[in-house]
């Protein structure tokens, strides 16, 4: 069977999640039907490299398509970009190589939060805003600790579903840029609810009511992290990375709102 490989972009706003569910609207489930409509085959199999909870967005999601027919690449996509709604955009589709699995191939996954300083009339589809002032060097310290292969069963909300809770944080960056606090994570891969609750412990470090040194002892299990889960409208699977292809990530910036670089947060 022919594989093809998708570059996905969408706003999750109105979407629960990723993954087809009963009942629900999600990314898989729309992208499924329009796919099934243009190509006449009703068993495709389309499988994501990041299952994003409700109301995460994508600016690089990748998924593999299976079906029976060999397709264009290129007509496909002018096809998709026509019919799908306006909160989803397949960016580029490709021949992939056969047997290719866009979750079981994927090396790392990269995720980016946006923290607002300050209230804006655009920013709630698209940041968390916190009222007051944070930390951003006690975060970034916080952040340093938690790089590395570590057990994070304490921060995952269903750890006991997991195969196993050990994951490889390759980075962990925290950046203010104007009103923004920008994190953005790389790791082998995520638990479920793992990135949103790492977020909210750093602002919990942010705000004075945690240390960084801290982390190690929620890591251990000495301590309990906050419960705090960081909302889900900020958060943004930004790329997967791939064996043996170039990968490089841009400079950290605000997405979907307005912002003047270098002007200094109100709070």
């Amino acid at each position: 069977m022919p594989t093809y490989r998708l570059l996905i972009e969408y706003d999750g706003t109105e979407f629960g999640g990723w993954q087809v569910q009963a009942g629900g609207r999600t990314v898989q489930g729309v992208l499924l039907a329009t796919l099934r409509e243009l190509t006449g085959e009703r068993q495709l199999d389309l499988q994501g490299a990041g299952r994003t909870d409700a109301g995460v967005h994508a600016l690089g999601q990748v998924a593999s398509l299976r079906c029976r027919r060999t397709l264009d690449p290129a007509r496909l996509a002018r096809e998709l970009e026509r019919e799908l709604p306006p909160d989803v955009v397949v960016l580029e589709v490709r021949q992939a190589p056969k047997g290719f699995h866009a979750r079981h191939d994927a090396l790392a996954r990269a995720y980016r939060y946006q923290i607002a300083r300050r209230r804006s009339a655009f920013g709630k589809r698209t940041t968390w805003w916190i009222a007051g002032e944070l930390d951003v060097e006690a975060m970034a310290r916080g952040a340093a600790a938690f790089v590395g292969r570590h057990d994070f069963h304490p921060f995952a909300r269903r750890a006991k579903e997991a195969e196993s809770t050990l994951v490889e944080v390759e980075a962990l960056e925290v950046a203010a840029v104007g009103d923004f606090v920008l994190l953005r994570l790389v790791a082998s891969h995520f638990l479920w609810n793992q990135v949103r609750r790492m977020v909210g412990t750093l602002v919990a470090i942010g705000r004075g009511e945690a240390r960084p040194d801290d982390v190690s002892q929620w890591l251990s299990g000495a301590a309990r992290p906050p419960l705090l889960a960081a909302p889900a409208a900020a958060l943004f699977l930004e790329a997967v990375r791939y064996p043996d292809e170039p990968w490089e990530l841009p400079a950290l910036a605000p997405i979907g709102v307005p912002w003047v670089r270098g002007i200094p947060a109100k709070c």
